[in-house]
């Protein structure tokens, strides 16, 4: 019930925000796949680093689990598609060649996929914070370091604290997604909601509408005759 009451929602879209001719902003929290990025899919970028960072072996594996992971992602929950994801690409792996690849690998394949309306509204905010269900230790130096946030709110990947090896699994709560980013976000935020928030799908519906102003990146017919009525 409530997830067809999400996915029936609209919002204005994110060109909205220069029609004013505002230059600056106060604060953001922006969705990373299909926001930030242009692609909806952060497939590309966990196999660049099952492959950098482990072997082609575990890239052939993570390719052949891809079937499995669509239909846990649209079928069962996005949060576990996301999981099957973060397990076969880092369990076992090192830390620091994790981070390695994060630092020097990722950010080129990132920057050539950034959306251009969203970027141009993200930059001219004073406090920008990105919220996503990646790991934080793969996006965030792209995100600091090329983009200009912030902060990185992201899901944690649990470490063995004797080996500095990724387990494959998430620290708690778990994958960030749907209510997680909202909560995630309202412990960073406090009781000042962010001026603005951008996401892209049902599940970021959550933290979007606790927003001041929560704006999309694609223009929907009905947002579009919202527009211009």
């Amino acid at each position: 019930m409530s997830t067809a009451k999400q996915t029936s929602r609209n919002f204005p879209p994110i060109t909205k925000c220069g029609s004013g001719g505002t230059t600056s902003y106060g604060s953001i929290a922006a969705d990373l796949d299909g926001t930030l990025l242009i692609s909806r899919s952060s497939f590309p970028y966990f196999m660049l680093v099952a492959v950098e960072a482990g072997s082609l072996l575990r890239g052939f594996f993570l390719l052949l689990s891809l079937p499995i992971v669509i239909f846990a992602y649209l079928f069962v929950s996005e949060a576990l598609g996301i999981q099957i994801l973060i397990f076969i690409s880092f369990s076992g792996l090192k830390i620091r060649d994790i981070e390695l690849v994060s630092r020097a690998v990722l950010p080129r394949f990132y920057a050539a996929d950034v959306r251009k309306e969203s970027y141009e509204v993200f930059e001219k905010c004073g406090r920008k914070v990105v919220v996503t269900a990646n790991p934080t230790l793969m996006v965030e130096p792209f995100v600091k370091d090329f983009l200009g946030g912030d902060k990185v709110i992201g899901t944690e990947i649990e470490v063995n604290p004797k080996t500095k090896k990724a387990t494959g699994f998430v620290k708690k709560p778990g994958v960030l997604v749907g209510k997680w980013k909202r909560l995630a976000l309202l412990k960073e935020f406090g009781d000042e909601s962010p001026d603005i928030g951008i996401g892209d799908r049902a599940s970021d519906h959550d933290f979007m509408s606790m927003c001041k102003v929560a704006l999309s990146p694609f223009c929907t017919i009905k947002a579009f005759l919202q527009l211009i009525s």
